[in-house]
């Protein structure tokens, strides 16, 4: 191989380097950087020694983005001895004192860079920079404005002129900007082509441009709390920053593009900032600039999915501080019509094949169960624990998007699409301060529901047969505000949990200046009210009516505890009839007391069917008579003959059973007719009984006894006969019962003797 064949192919691996370092594979470029060198080693010619300079450079760039400042000044110096009057070494010496902070020594070396008859393309900029660190603004901003008369600015030194120039913070954050999505644009197709060519990731000693991208948006932030127009590209740089910051902290500052490139080698960025923020910092930075760009466009469900995803992977030492907006995000997203939209396009797009819509519900139920699980059981010191928290928000959310969703206010803010309706819970109206828009938009629905059902219950009085309208507002109003959770258990059926939880509604503030004795609902100057009870934020008299339907939910919750005692396994009456006791007592305050007994009436009518259905009888009878034993005369006819019924099926069976004796049968079949004389089967069977009776008391010796029973039989089936006249059955009887007496009155008594 000749020398003019090496030396080509000695430029060419160079070039390769070069082509290494843009895609960020350090390794790769220092092994084409010495292969060029070992191909012109010994060869004195200008040719050469230009190439070997520029192996030395590249060797250096290399080095200086490891971090290794002294190795990569050594390289730059052999450059440089190698071509003492060339640029590109004094560039290169110059951004390694930049980073090492020695400003004199940089400007010296760049200041001799631009002297060259063939300056470096970035080293006016780097210049600047320099310039800039060393408090110079007035220098670097006139190098910056040189270099944008030679070539266009890159977005770095873009922003960077613009602070130079004293623009206002937003022009200087949106330049940030763009400067953060350029960089971090540069590197994902630096990585899609090392993809592409079936390379290894980026090397660990490589700069990091997704970390520089991440601390652009970070002042960005500081500078103006603007999300900007793409939080979630913003948010997902600075997570992805934080998640790669152990393999490329403080080293991205010497990334390069080649001699003739635009990379950010200047040592520009404080010694601070290289060494990379806290542990964390930057993810609170993009909850932070999420959080806002959802309140600012909150029916944007691209960035409501960011923010709750955000939100659920930094559940950390930070304890309860975002998992109330974590649930609240989710809740929003899981009624949110446009989200799974996107969700099924995604998915067919991805797959090949069609989604179907009926599908929605099925992904929306595994994401709530999936949601549910990740909650954390443990107290963690939130208000309520979070996994309740999350039923009661995504309950809400459902309601509300039922009902077509809370419009948003016209002309929203933020690109959000004003007038796009809103689908959340109580957390995100609260978050998004729209408490009194939602409070005036239940009581338009409590309204307009309490109008239908007087026009429903007036065509149906009318003859028109039209249902009374379901009170939807009220589980609205219930599901938006701190009764929710009680309306959520009661749903559980956990009345008892349901009641426990409405003993105490008030804000952690109202409770702390009350203490225990005083009432469950918050004072009426209490600031949070409407932020905890939205649903009843429209109302003039919100906390007297919160009051007043936390005990009807109270009421509701001693009935089912009633039920429940009647259904158990083991009922207990006692404790079945005390509680309805008590629901009833509270039902008068409430003006329901009608209302509550007929429930308590079908609640235990229901349990005595359902028993009386598998044949406990006994249970069927003990079911309702400890009902009426709580209820008034308005509805003791429901439950009495119901009674009678079941008594009457229990005396019958028992007198059916030879071995038993006929005095319970008898009492049972007495007490049916007492409650319903029309009962013709209880008539005829107490007759018959009432005779077997008797002549049980006369083979035991009991001849009076026998003639009193038989006379009460006589009475009772010739009263039975007004109600069924001429009945063959009970006239048989009846005459069967005439002759019994008459033998037995024939027959001497000697129960005497």
């Amino acid at each position: 191989m000749t020398a003019d064949t090496e030396r080509e192919r000695a430029e060419q691996v160079c070039a390769d380097g070069e082509l290494a370092l843009r895609r960020h594979e350090g390794a790769a470029a220092e092994k084409q950087f010495h292969e060029a060198l070992a191909l012109v080693g010994g060869d004195d010619s200008d040719a050469a020694l230009r190439v070997a300079a520029r192996a030395h450079t590249g060797a250096g760039r290399v080095r200086l983005a490891a971090g290794e400042l002294d190795a990569a000044v050594a390289e730059f110096e052999r450059a440089r001895s190698l071509r003492p009057h060339a640029a590109g070494p004094l560039h290169w010496l110059g951004c390694a004192a930049a980073h090492a902070g020695d400003l004199t020594t940089a400007e010296t070396h760049l200041t001799a860079a631009l002297a060259c008859a063939v300056p470096h393309p970035r080293t006016l900029i780097q210049r600047a920079y320099v310039h800039a660190r060393a408090g110079r603004p007035d220098a670097a901003r006139a190098d910056l404005l040189t270099a944008s008369r030679t070539a266009p600015l890159d977005e770095e030194a873009h922003w960077a002129l613009a602070a130079l120039s004293g623009r206002p913070a937003r022009e200087v954050a949106l330049r940030l900007r763009a400067a953060a999505v350029a960089r971090a644009g540069a590197e994902a197709e630096a990585e899609a082509a090392k993809g592409a060519a079936g390379r290894p990731p980026r090397d660990a000693g490589t700069a990091c441009g997704g970390d520089r991208a991440a601390a652009l948006l970070e002042t960005a932030w500081d500078l103006d709390r603007e999300p900007g127009g793409f939080a979630s590209l913003y948010a997902a740089l600075l997570v992805r920053s934080e998640e790669g910051e152990e393999g490329g902290e403080g080293k991205e500052s010497g990334e390069g593009k080649g001699d003739e490139g635009h990379g950010r080698d200047d040592g520009s960025e404080s010694a601070d900032r290289r060494r990379g923020p806290a542990r964390g910092a930057r993810r609170g930075v993009a909850v932070d600039l999420l959080r806002e760009a959802a309140r600012r466009a909150p029916t944007d469900h691209r960035v409501t999915h960011s923010l709750a995803i955000a939100l659920l992977n930094s559940q950390g030492e930070e304890g309860s501080s975002h998992w109330e907006p974590c649930v609240a995000a989710w809740a929003a997203l899981l009624y949110d019509e446009g989200f799974w939209e996107r969700v099924r396009v995604t998915a067919a797009r991805r797959y090949g094949v069609p989604v179907e819509r009926a599908l929605v519900p099925v992904l929306r139920a595994g994401l709530r169960e999936l949601l549910e699980r990740r909650m954390p059981d443990a107290d963690i010191g939130t208000r309520v624990a979070p996994g309740p928290l999350l039923q009661r928000e995504a309950d809400a959310a459902k309601l509300l998007a039922g009902l077509g969703g809370l419009p948003s206010a016209e002309g929203g803010g933020g690109g959000g699409g004003g007038g796009e309706p809103l689908f959340c819970g109580p957390l995100r109206i609260a978050e998004l301060g729209r408490t009194a828009e939602f409070g005036a938009f239940a009581a338009a629905q409590e309204e307009r529901l309490l109008q239908e059902s007087v026009a429903a219950s007036a065509n149906a009085a009318a003859g028109a047969g039209a249902a009374a309208a379901p009170p939807t507002y009220t589980s609205l109003t219930y599901a938006f505000s701190e009764l929710g959770f009680a309306q959520l258990l009661l749903g559980q059926n956990k009345p008892a949990d349901a009641l426990a939880a409405l003993t105490e509604l008030r804000c952690p503030g109202c409770r702390k200046r009350g203490g225990p004795g005083s009432g469950a609902v918050c004072e009426p100057d209490c600031a949070r009210f409407d932020e905890l009870n939205p649903g009843y934020a429209g109302l003039p008299d919100r906390h007297h009516r919160l009051a007043l339907d936390a005990r009807g939910l109270a009421l509701e919750a001693r009935l089912s505890m009633g039920r429940a005692e009647l259904i158990a396994a083991r009922p207990d009456f006692g404790a079945a009839a005390a509680y309805w006791r008590r629901a009833l007592v509270h039902s008068r305050e409430l003006e329901r007391y009608r209302e509550t007994q007929t429930a308590i009436v079908d609640m235990a009518l229901g349990a005595a069917r359902d028993a009386h259905r598998v044949g406990r009888l006994s249970l069927a009878v003990d079911t309702l008579e400890t009902t009426r034993s709580v209820i008034g005369a308005n509805e003791r006819g429901r439950l009495e003959g119901q009674l009678a019924r079941v008594l009457a099926d229990r005396g019958i069976s028992v007198a059916n059973d030879e071995t038993s004796l006929l005095d319970e049968p008898a009492a049972d079949l007495r007490r049916s007719v007492a409650f319903n004389p029309h009962l013709l089967r209880a008539q005829v069977s107490l007759g018959i009984v009432l005779r077997g009776l008797a002549s049980a008391r006369w083979s035991s010796g009991s001849l009076s006894g026998a003639r009193d029973t038989l006379r009460e039989a006589i009475d009772q089936l010739t009263a039975a006969l007004v109600h069924f006249p001429a009945d063959p059955d009970l006239e048989e009887q009846r005459e069967a019962a005439v002759a019994d007496l008459d033998h037995v009155m024939w027959q001497p008594d000697e129960s005497g003797r």
